[in-house]
């Protein structure tokens, strides 16, 4: 009499195997997870165990190989940024072997240059002969340079003095360049 009385539904049957399937999945996720859990413990056991000192001394020798580039290269940028600091610096200079050059090759035969200044602005010249003529060539020379702006834009006579016991004239100019 029991065989024939069924108190289940048929939905309740599709419910307790849906059930079943979702108990053994569950169960196959969490042993995978323990299974790879206990493989990740001992691949890295294992590792620990049978990496030898080699290694250990090879990562050694390779970071002090790293830090000694390092510093080559830190060396190195100091070098190219005070090479760049110097090229500006060429480019920005004044030729002072063009504007002696110059300076000179106006100076008529017969005078002696005492002394010759430069600064980045201007130029002092103290000068000596035994004549004005020649003293007076060099005025009209470095006149000329300034009125044409060759070098020089600015002549300023500073002192023109004569040593009557040697008989010799003595010239001091301020030029602005």
């Amino acid at each position: 009499m029991g065989s024939d009385i069924n108190l289940l539904i048929k939905k309740d049957i599709k419910l307790l195997k849906q059930q079943k399937r979702v108990k053994a999945f569950r169960v196959l996720a969490i042993g995978l997870l323990v299974v790879i859990l206990i493989f990740s413990i001992a691949t890295f056991l294992l590792n620990k165990r049978l990496s030898s000192p080699v290694i250990g001394e090879e990562q050694e020798s390779f970071l002090n190989q790293m830090a000694a580039l390092k510093k080559k290269e830190v060396k190195l940028n100091i070098i190219n940024n005070r090479i760049s600091n110097i090229s500006n610096l060429l480019g920005e200079r004044t030729d002072i072997y063009k504007t002696l050059s110059t300076l000179l090759g106006k100076v008529p035969e017969g005078i002696l240059v005492d002394s010759l200044e430069l600064t980045q602005s201007t130029a002092d010249i103290r000068a000596s002969s035994y004549s004005l003529r020649p003293i007076d060539s060099l005025i009209s020379n470095l006149i000329d340079m300034a009125k044409r702006k060759e070098i020089i834009n600015m002549v300023k006579l500073n002192s023109l003095d004569a040593d009557s016991a040697e008989g010799k004239y003595a010239v001091s100019i301020s030029l602005g360049l």
